[in-house]
């Protein structure tokens, strides 16, 4: 698994088979998917963030999902942006679950912190874990087509005053800060999927 298009393509698979009823619907319920599709037991851990630097992780036998407790707790009502960074950590494990949960058997991991060290070291691969599964976290909780629809609804109002929008950083924030809520992601999830997406390149 070396490409993002690979990816893509297992995310789409994912997609069809867990969010067929669901496919306009924003944000994408990551916890729903977890708990309920593919039945992980949610396990809160105090001070997960703060030991580790994550809010979520799988147990090392796939059959649950760590979170942050404190993130977990205030979910409703703590700051927007921790929300949108828990619901980004789930889609991310996600990823691991689907793209790796065959390997990591391979390897016959024993602890928690084995299975930490391994995802983030996998024998030194250019392409690592961590980084298909912030790829298939970022495809799956921002999809393609609406992000599309999306910048094509904005280029429409803003074309014929301002020729060079696609050359602009400062344009590009601004538009991944008016849209990042509908996704519910942080608004620099939104600027890294309109390049891994082609859809806004600036040189």
């Amino acid at each position: 698994m070396n490409n993002k298009e690979t990816v893509w393509d297992r995310v789409e698979e994912f997609r069809r088979k867990y969010l067929v009823s669901q496919i306009d619907l924003l944000p994408i319920d990551v916890f729903t998917l977890a708990e309920i599709d593919l039945k992980l037991n949610i396990i809160p851990f105090d001070d997960l963030f703060e030991k580790h630097g994550i809010d979520a992780a799988l147990t090392q036998d796939f059959s649950g999902l760590y979170v942050d407790a404190e993130a977990y707790i205030i979910l409703e009502k703590g700051p927007i942006w921790k929300q949108h960074r828990l619901r980004f950590s789930v889609a991310h494990e996600l990823g691991h679950y689907v793209l790796h949960r065959e390997k990591a058997e391979q390897q016959k991991i024993q602890s928690f912190e084995q299975f930490y060290r391994w995802t983030r070291t996998n024998g030194g691969e250019k392409y690592t874990l961590e980084q298909t599964a912030n790829e298939f976290a970022g495809r799956l909780l921002v999809p393609r087509e609406r992000l599309e629809s999306h910048l094509s609804q904005m280029v429409e109002k803003i074309e014929s005053v301002m020729l060079d929008w696609r050359t602009s950083v400062d344009f590009l924030r601004k538009f991944a800060l008016k849209i990042h809520g509908t996704y519910g992601v942080n608004a620099q999830v939104i600027e890294v999927r309109l390049e891994r997406e082609g859809l806004w390149i600036i040189s």
